[in-house]
C-alpha cells in the first residue's frame, strides 16, 4: 500500500502498471480526483490531471458510483454508463473498487473495461469466435484421438445384444482391464469405442493398435516408443509409444491373440507396474492408461496350446464381454441391414430407398460366417447394382449361389447323393469360412485349417474361391 494516494504520480512502478490499463481514476475518501491516467485524459477529450485534481468526481460525471463505493465499501459496477466528454457522449463499462487502509476506506479506484459499445460488442464477438474455435478443435481432437462410435451405434433389440449393452455400461463405470471376445466382423472395435465413450475418460485419448497389422520387429518401438539413438534410423527427438499416447485415456489392443510370445511379458509388466520404458531410455515413464483388448480366438484355448502366457491372460481377463455372432441374433438382421444401408448411402453418395421385406427374410436364413462385415459387403454389392431402386432378393442371390444358404437336413437328401460331392462342398465352405474369418490372411487361414499355405492355395484354385 502506498503511503498516500497523492504519491501515485511519484511511484514509477505503480504508475507504469496503471498506464497500461484502460481509463483509470483514483479518488480520495471524499470522492475527489487524485489521479487519472493518460487513457482517461484521451477518452475525456484532453482533460488533464492538473485540470481536475481536487475536484469532486460527481461534478464531472453525475452518474458515477464513486461516492456509493466509498460509503458502502463494496465493489460496484456500471454496465451502461454514459459520460459526456469534449468529443461527445461515450458509453462505458466501469468498475469501482474501494481502497482500504487499516480497515477504513481511504479512496476509490475506478477503471473502464471498454471505452464504448462498439468496442464491447467487438470484444464479445471475438470471444464467441474463439469459443466456437475451441469447441471445433475439441471435436476434431476427439475424432482424431477419441472414440468415433458410441453405444447408439450398436444396433439390435435381441436379448443377446441387450446383454452386451448392459456389460458395456458396467465396464464403462470401472477402471479394470476389459477383454472383448468375438468372431471376426462381429463388432469388437465398436464395443471398445462405446466403453471409452461412456467412461469418465471420454475426453482423453483413445488409441487403437491392431496387433496383427504391425510387423513383429516394430511392435516394441510402436508400443513403448524410443529415444534418439536407440537404434539405427531412430528419429531425432525419439518417438512416443502407443501406451504413452494413451496416457489418461484408453488403449485398444485389437487381435491381441496375434501378440508374439516374446512381447507378452513386456506388455504384462506395463499392466502390472503402470509404467513404460522407451527403447534406449534410461528412465521409466509413469502411465495411466486403461487397457481394452479384443480377440477372435478364445485366449484360454491359446493358453492351453502354450501360445499365450497365462499370467497375461489373467491380467486381461478381468471384465469379459462376449459379442454374439450374427447367427445367434438373426432377429437383429433387418435393423442392422437398414442401418448399414443408411450409412452406405451417406458414404457413397447414393440414395437407395430400402431393402424389401422378402430380401430381409432371405438374409435371416443365412448363417453369416463373416458376421456384420459380410452383411455390409453383400448390401454394398447390391447397392452398386440397383443404384436408386429398392434392393430385392434378386440383387443379392448371386452372392449365395456358391455358399451353403440353408442348413441341409441329411434325411432330405436323395439316397444316391455322392459322398465325394458332399465332402467337396463341405470342404469348400470350410475353407471359404476360414479365409473370411482371417480377413483374407492366407497364413492365418492355413494355421486355422491345420494345413500348409501351399495346400491352401491349391484348394483355393481347385474350388475357384
Amino acid at each position: 500500500m502506498i503511503d498516500s494516494l497523492n504519491d501515485v504520480s511519484n511511484n514509477e512502478l505503480l504508475k507504469a502498471i496503471i498506464e497500461r490499463l484502460d481509463a483509470v481514476v483514483i479518488s480520495d475518501k471524499d470522492g475527489r480526483y487524485v489521479y487519472v491516467n493518460n487513457n482517461w485524459t484521451e477518452l475525456m477529450g484532453g482533460i488533464t490531471l492538473e485540470e481536475v485534481k481536487g475536484l469532486y468526481v460527481h461534478d464531472m460525471v453525475p452518474e458515477t458510483k464513486v461516492d456509493e463505493a466509498i460509503k458502502t465499501g463494496k465493489i460496484l459496477t456500471a454496465n451502461d454508463l454514459t459520460i459526456r466528454t469534449k468529443n461527445g457522449d461515450v458509453k462505458m463499462f466501469c468498475t469501482y473498487i474501494p481502497i482500504f487502509n487499516d480497515g477504513s476506506v481511504v479512496g476509490c479506484f475506478t477503471y473502464t473495461v471498454f471505452r464504448g459499445m462498439d468496442e464491447a460488442m467487438n470484444f464479445v464477438a471475438q470471444v464467441n469466435g474463439l469459443m466456437n474455435k475451441v469447441e471445433y478443435y475439441k471435436k476434431e481432437l476427439k475424432e482424431i484421438r477419441g472414440a468415433k462410435y458410441s453405444i447408439n451405434n450398436i444396433i439390435g433389440n435381441s436379448n443377446a445384444i441387450k446383454r452386451v449393452k448392459s456389460d458395456i455400461f458396467k465396464a464403462s463405470r470401472s477402471l479394470s482391464n476389459v477383454l472383448i471376445e468375438g468372431e471376426t466382423g462381429s463388432g469388437k472395435e465398436l464395443v471398445a469405442h462405446a466403453i471409452h465413450d461412456l467412461s469418465n475418460r471420454m475426453d482423453a485419448p483413445f488409441i487403437k493398435v491392431n496387433c496383427a497389422a504391425i510387423p513383429g520387429e516394430l511392435l516394441e518401438s510402436e508400443f513403448f516408443g524410443y529415444e534418439y539413438g536407440a537404434f539405427t534410423g531412430a528419429k531425432k527427438g525419439g518417438k512416443e509409444g502407443k501406451f504413452q499416447m494413451a496416457n489418461t485415456g484408453s488403449i485398444f489392443l485389437d487381435e491381441i491373440n496375434q501378440l508374439p510370445l516374446v512381447l507378452q511379458p513386456k506388455i504384462l509388466r506395463v499392466l502390472q507396474e503402470k509404467e513404460v520404458e522407451p527403447l534406449g531410455g534410461k528412465t521409466t515413464v509413469l502411465l495411466d492408461a486403461r487397457v481394452i483388448a479384443a480377440t477372435n480366438i478364445p485366449l484360454e484355448k491359446l493358453v492351453k496350446e502354450n501360445r499365450f502366457r497365462s499370467d497375461l491372460f489373467y491380467r486381461l481377463n478381468v471384465l469379459v464381454i462376449r459379442i454374439p455372432p450374427l447367427r445367434e441374433r438373426k432377429e437383429d438382421i433387418p435393423l442392422i441391414a437398414d442401418s448399414l444401408l443408411d450409412r452406405l448411402n451417406f458414404q457413397m453418395g447414393m440414395s437407395v430407398p430400402g431393402i424389401s421385406d422378402h430380401a430381409k427374410q432371405k438374409l435371416i436364413e443365412y448363417d453369416w460366417p463373416g458376421n456384420i462385415r459380410e452383411l455390409q459387403n453383400v448390401i454394398e454389392r447390391a447397392m452398386n447394382t440397383v443404384w436408386c431402386d429398392t434392393i430385392e432378393w434378386s440383387h443379392m442371390s448371386d452372392y449365395f449361389e456358391n455358399r451353403q444358404m440353408f442348413k441341409q437336413n441329411p434325411h432330405n437328401m436323395s439316397q444316391d447323393y455322392e459322398i465325394k460331392t458332399i465332402k467337396r462342398n463341405l470342404e469348400k465352405n470350410v475353407v471359404s469360412s476360414a479365409i473370411e474369418k482371417c480377413d483374407g490372411n492366407k497364413t492365418e487361414a492355413a494355421k486355422m485349417l491345420g494345413i500348409s499355405r501351399t495346400m491352401l492355395y491349391k484348394k483355393i484354385k481347385n474350388y475357384l474361391i
